[in-house]
Formats: structure tokens, C-alpha cells, sequence
């Protein structure tokens, strides 16, 4: 089961989505970020979920990837299937 994260240690909250499955997570505004080894995001090398590339679209779990389509529809308001055409491990 998925979680959100409050990242404490620089006093700022973050409402985000994981995405084990490729060692990422998404925030409401669409951005996806990769995690770092303590599990935080890498605020420094955000990407636009649309704009990901496919060896990440490729690397989603299904589970990621429905979660992942939820997100997109509720948190950002789009309607983007394509993550559960493409989320298959």
C-alpha cells in the first residue's frame, strides 16, 4: 500500500505519491521526483509526469501504475491512462 510522505527535516511538507516500483514519487502538482537512499525526494531533478520517459513508464508496476493514474486524475486533473498501458511488472 502506497503512502504519503511529510518530509520534516527541512520544515516543509510535501504531500506526495510513491512509486517503488521505480524509486520515484509524484507530488500534487504533476512533478515526479526521484527518491533518495533515505527515502526523501530529490527536489533537485523534478520531471513533469508527462514528460517521463519510457524506460520509467516501463519500469512502473501495475499497482504503481493504476495508483499512479488516480493520482494524476484527482490530485492534477487529467485523465491520462496511459500509466496502466504501460505498467506491467
Amino acid at each position: 500500500m502506497k503512502e504519503n510522505l511529510k518530509e520534516k527535516e527541512n520544515k516543509m511538507s510535501m504531500n506526495v505519491l510513491m512509486l517503488e516500483s521505480v524509486g520515484s514519487c509524484i507530488d500534487c502538482n504533476g512533478m515526479t521526483y526521484p527518491l533518495n537512499v533515505d527515502g526523501t525526494p530529490d527536489l533537485n531533478d523534478p520531471v513533469h509526469y508527462s514528460d517521463v520517459c519510457e524506460e520509467w513508464l516501463n519500469g512502473l508496476s501495475f499497482d504503481d501504475a493504476a495508483e499512479l493514474n488516480d493520482w494524476v486524475y484527482d490530485m492534477c486533473g487529467d485523465e491520462y491512462t496511459y500509466f496502466l498501458d504501460k505498467g506491467s511488472k
